[in-house]
C-alpha cells in the first residue's frame, strides 16, 4: 500500500485554493493571498520561485502592507517549534490563526492578534476558494477532522462539504458567509463552558448541514 502523506494534501488543497482566488481577483487578491503565496516560497514548496519573486507580483498599493505582514508571521514562526515539523505546518499555520484573530476567538492571544489581523472577509474567501472542490475539500475535511485540538475541528467544520447545500454547490460555488464561519469559529474554538446562546446553535446543527455530532463534545456544556 502506498504510504500517505498528509503534507502533500494540504499543500495540494491550499494551493488549489489559492489558485481560484487569485482566478477571481487577479493581482486585486488581498494580503491574506500574497503572504501565504509568499510564505509557500520561503518555505520551499514553490521550486524556483523566492519570496522576492512573490513581491514584484504584488500590486505597490499593499507591497508594504504584505511586506510587514509576512515578517511579522515569520518572526512568530521562529518560535513555534511545530512549523519546524513540516514546511507546510507553518503556511497552514497562519491560515489557522488569521482565522482565530477574524473571529475574534478567545483562545487567541495577544501576538497573534497583532500578527494575524486581517479582515474577516479575506479568510471567508480564502474559505470559499478552498470549498470551491468538493472533493478536494472533503479530503481537507477529513484530515483536520481527524486532529484532536479545537481550531482543527473548526477548520474541519469550515471544509464540511455539507456546509451549504444551495444549488450553486453543485457548480462549484460556495455560500459560506462570514457570520456563520465566526459563529462556527467561535463554538468550537473558545475555550470554557458553552452559553445558553451557543448551545441552541449547536442543537441547530446536523450531521447533514454544519459539522457531525462528534463535534458536540468538543466543548463542555457547564
Amino acid at each position: 500500500m502506498q504510504a500517505f502523506d498528509t503534507s502533500d494534501l494540504l499543500l495540494k488543497g491550499l494551493r488549489a485554493g489559492l489558485d481560484r482566488w487569485a482566478a477571481r481577483e487577479g493581482n486585486a487578491a488581498e494580503p491574506l493571498y500574497w503572504v501565504l503565496r509568499t510564505q509557500i516560497a520561503e518555505v520551499g514548496l514553490e521550486p524556483g520561485v523566492s519570496p522576492g519573486d512573490v513581491m514584484t507580483r504584488i500590486p505597490a498599493s499593499m507591497r508594504e502592507d504584505v511586506q510587514r505582514l509576512f515578517r511579522g508571521a515569520t518572526s512568530y514562526f521562529d518560535d513555534i517549534r511545530y512549523a519546524a515539523l513540516a514546511p507546510v505546518a507553518q503556511v497552514w499555520g497562519t491560515v489557522v490563526n488569521a482565522l482565530r484573530v477574524a473571529a475574534d476567538s478567545n483562545r487567541a492571544t495577544t501576538v497573534q492578534k497583532q500578527v494575524f489581523a486581517y479582515s474577516v472577509d479575506s479568510v471567508a474567501k480564502l474559505f470559499r476558494a478552498l470549498r470551491a472542490d468538493v472533493e478536494l475539500a472533503d479530503q481537507l475535511h477529513q484530515t483536520y477532522r481527524a486532529m484532536p485540538a479545537p481550531e482543527c475541528q473548526a477548520i474541519a467544520a469550515l471544509l464540511n462539504v455539507d456546509l451549504d447545500r444551495s444549488p450553486s454547490r453543485s457548480n462549484g460555488e460556495s455560500e459560506l458567509d462570514t457570520e456563520t464561519m465566526v459563529r462556527l469559529v467561535r463554538l468550537l474554538d473558545h475555550e470554557g463552558p458553552m452559553s445558553p446562546e451557543e448551545q441552541r446553535y449547536l442543537a441547530s446543527l446536523t450531521p447533514q448541514t454544519l459539522v457531525d455530532a462528534a463535534f458536540a463534545g468538543l466543548r463542555s456544556r457547564g
